[in-house]
């Protein structure tokens, strides 16, 4: 009778490891990639951000100028017409 024996290959677990260490850091170089990518993401929306935040500040300015040189140019109009009517 004969018994096959089969020892396991004593490379296999080392083999087996690299592997995961290679996969371990093919992933790990993804992340970074990744986080790099979003940070650039980041700062240019952050950057926009800004841009459209100083946009919408000088717009309120200068709708407030206006306002208030409209209800300087009605004043008069406004009282023009209560004196007409009284």
């Amino acid at each position: 009778m004969t018994t096959s024996s089969t020892s396991p290959d004593p490379a296999a677990p080392v083999a087996n490891m690299t592997l995961q260490t290679d996969e371990a850091k093919a992933i790990a170089a993804d992340i970074v990639t990744e986080n790099a990518a979003l940070e650039d993401a980041a700062q240019s929306a952050e950057a926009e951000a800004e841009a459209v935040a100083a946009q919408a500040s000088q717009l309120a300015e200068v709708t407030e100028e206006v306002l208030e040189e409209l209800q300087e140019q009605a004043g008069p109009a406004v009282q023009a017409i209560t004196t007409q009517t009284d």
